[in-house]
């Protein structure tokens, strides 16, 4: 029960216990009725250390761990606050039971009962009273003995009784054939901040990566119009959504990422609005099969959601264009390998060329002076200076071609000996001598509409 009616304090009041207490109940109520008129599931861990040790030799203990209750009480261990005594585990499993949940918990607040008890009389009160010596803060003198309130915290396992608790979720430990005790690594408590999950990290640092790849790959299949400004045709339309939506949520996930400070919801509410603007590229998920948020089981929900996501980021907009970069196999050779069937059968291929050079001097030269062939048969070609594979330039590439600035585009007509060569070696290569300077090629391959 909130008590936010504040003490009226007049003169000649007959100061009681009473008084102050109801004091601190009400400041109390009052910062907590803020809070959760404010936040979203203002409770869980804002730190959490499970002892190693003690799992190891098959105990459950709490080396350190602060936060939040969901009755709103803070707790600092080992701080403020002595960590709870450990739990033997294998007298908490059944014979047959392999999983078993283990919550911290700490007696609730008793509006009208005992809530304080001595060291010698714990029992199920919310707190143990203790005499600490403190001095005064002004002079550093007088020291005087002050009651204060520890919080009675324990262990309770799954099957014992919660009632009259308030209670967090702090591990799940799974026990092994050979009868020993691990945490479960994918089980994540309720949290305050996600970082504390080395799981939700995870996949907040994934995500950062996937769609700083995602973005690139897309973005390469965007026709340059002039240095700063790109194109997209009727045709790359979906391209064009896709790669709107990746870059929208990366500088978000990139925030929540580095400034190792989120409410977990934050991070689930960032991947839902991407799942869910991919959703619309994608006939196997539907909108309303992404998870709802919840607090109580983050490990399974953000698991649930980050399959879902990866699923839908690995969408891959129908293309029928295929773009080969050509690298240096030897000094003005360059070559690439074609390890698909599908590139060599009834296929238009285009060979596109950039240099330190004037357009005039790539369009001029590339006819006469590059030899294609295949990556085998190109340097017997140079030497015998036989011709290559005849390339046409093409002033505007189909629009299917993610056309790049500076690059000229050249189609290549195949037949003859040297494109058979290729097709038998299935490999490309091209002869680009140092009239061209510092060049860069690729091989780009127009698939039928219907592959």
């Amino acid at each position: 029960m909130k008590r936010l009616q504040p003490v009226i304090w007049t003169k000649g009041t007959f100061l009681s216990p009473q008084h102050l207490q109801m004091q601190d109940r009400f400041l109390e109520s009052v910062l907590r009725f803020h809070l959760d008129s404010l936040s979203f599931r203002p409770w869980g861990f804002r730190t959490l250390q499970i002892s190693r040790e003690a799992l190891d030799a098959g105990s459950l203990g709490i080396s350190s761990a602060s936060g939040i209750f969901p009755d709103g009480l803070l707790f600092d261990i080992p701080g403020s606050d002595s960590a709870p005594p450990p739990k033997l585990l294998a007298e908490c499993f059944e014979p047959d039971q392999t999983t078993l949940d283990v919550y911290l918990s700490v007696p609730q607040y008793r509006e009208r009962g005992l809530n304080v008890a001595t060291a010698a009389r714990q029992g199920s009160a919310r707190y143990r009273a203790e005499v600490e010596l403190f001095r005064d803060e002004n002079t550093g003198l007088s020291e005087k003995p002050v009651q204060i309130a520890r919080k009675n915290l324990r262990l309770i396992t799954e099957g014992e009784s919660l009632d009259g608790f308030a209670s967090l979720r702090v591990a799940r430990v799974r026990r092994t054939e050979a009868g020993t005790f691990q945490a479960d690594p994918r089980f994540v408590p309720p949290l305050l901040d996600f970082h504390s999950s080395d799981y939700l990290a995870g996949i907040a640092r994934q995500l950062v990566e996937i769609l700083t790849a995602r973005s690139g790959a897309i973005a390469g299949l965007r026709r340059q119009k002039n240095q700063s400004l790109a194109d997209f045709t009727a045709a790359d339309i979906a391209n064009f959504w896709l790669l709107y939506t990746v870059n929208t949520a990366f500088p978000l996930f990139r925030h929540l990422f580095e400034t190792r400070g989120g409410h977990p919801e934050e991070l689930f509410s960032a991947m839902l609005s991407l799942a869910g603007s991919l959703t619309t590229f994608s006939a196997k998920v539907h909108p309303r099969d992404l998870p709802a948020y919840d607090h109580d089981n983050l490990g399974g929900c953000f698991a649930e959601l980050d399959e879902k996501l990866r699923l839908l980021l690995d969408t891959v907009v129908a293309s029928n264009v295929v773009s080969l970069p050509l690298k240096l196999l030897k000094p003005s050779i360059y070559a690439t390998s074609l390890d698909h069937d599908k590139y060599l059968v009834n296929t238009k291929m285009y060979l596109a060329i950039g240099a330190e050079t004037s357009q005039a001097e790539i369009v001029g030269k590339t006819p006469n002076l590059v030899k294609i062939c295949s990556a085998s048969h190109i340097e017997h070609l140079v030497r015998q200076a036989l011709p290559g594979v005849p390339l046409t330039y093409v002033p505007q590439p189909p629009g299917a071609i993610p056309v790049k600035l500076n690059f000229q585009y050249f189609a290549l007509t195949q037949t003859g000996a040297a494109w058979e060569s290729i097709q038998r070696s299935r490999n490309f290569a091209a002869y680009i001598p140092g009239d061209l300077p510092n060049p860069q090629a690729e091989l780009i391959i127009v698939l039928p509409q219907s592959s």
